[in-house]
């Protein structure tokens, strides 16, 4: 009688540890849900300048979740808004403790650190970055890589971080631009000319990409193409300083 009593009393306690750890499950996924819920209005509260309601919202999802990776990312984001650095720093630190595979806060990270000189931090927070194959927008990563590289002035280094991102997205503007930069000022005028014909089909028109072009067919000995960039660049950015540049303009 004993023996049973005593069996039917552990399993009295075992089904009530599990009713508690299901409900305790229950109750982190409606934290976690919150958290996001919170993070995501603060993200679009930013987008829309209500700084002030985002550290709200932020605020009240790190109390429910202090190590929630994601809410610490879009806080450093916040912080840099609000210009306290030291801040930010230490949220985008929380956020890599957090989930060290974070590649959306490691290229924030590093964006952050390339803005304020410190070019090799940064380049190994992209780095980081591009490792994870579960990372959805390497191109974003390695873009920034190459940019922040142009900084050190280090134009072959860049150059694979901005080829690395056309194998990432083939139709990405900013790396089309960019190589398009880096093979004029290289003097390989026809690479230039592929990189800025593929940029004018997916990118919009500038006045900087529309000059870059000038520059381009004229150094490929192009007048009629020289002449209908010219052409759209005063048609559409007649007042830019790119198209008073025109007039006195020799192609150097």
């Amino acid at each position: 009688m004993n023996i049973r009593l005593a069996t039917a009393v552990v399993l009295a306690v075992t089904l009530a540890a599990c009713a508690s750890r299901e409900e305790q499950i229950a109750n982190d996924a409606r934290s976690s849900r919150l958290v996001e819920t919170r993070t995501q209005l603060a993200a679009s509260y930013m987008q829309r300048n209500q700084l002030d309601v985002a550290l709200e919202e932020l605020e009240k999802a790190l109390a429910v979740e202090p190590d929630n990776s994601q809410a610490n990312n879009v806080m450093a984001i916040l912080q840099i808004r609000l210009k306290n650095d030291e801040k930010a720093e230490q949220y985008f630190r929380r956020a890599l403790s957090a989930q060290s595979d974070n590649s959306e806060a490691r290229n924030n990270y590093g964006v952050f650190l390339c803005e304020r000189g410190r070019l090799d931090e940064a380049e190994n927070q992209f780095k980081t970055a591009l490792v994870n194959p579960l990372y959805k927008t390497p191109e974003i990563a390695s873009i920034n890589a190459g940019t922040c590289l142009l900084k050190k002035n280090a134009p072959d280094l860049a150059e694979k971080y901005f080829r690395s991102a056309l194998q990432a997205n083939p139709k990405s503007p900013t790396a089309l631009y960019q190589m398009a930069i880096l093979n004029f000022t290289a003097k390989q005028f026809l690479p230039a000319r592929g990189f800025i014909q593929r940029y004018m089909e997916v990118g919009n028109d500038t006045p900087e990409s529309l000059l870059l072009a000038i520059r381009i067919e004229h150094a490929l000995g192009a007048k009629d193409a020289q002449a209908q960039y010219a052409a759209r660049l005063r048609s559409k950015f007649p007042d830019s300083p790119e198209a008073r540049q025109l007039s006195d303009w020799s192609g150097g």
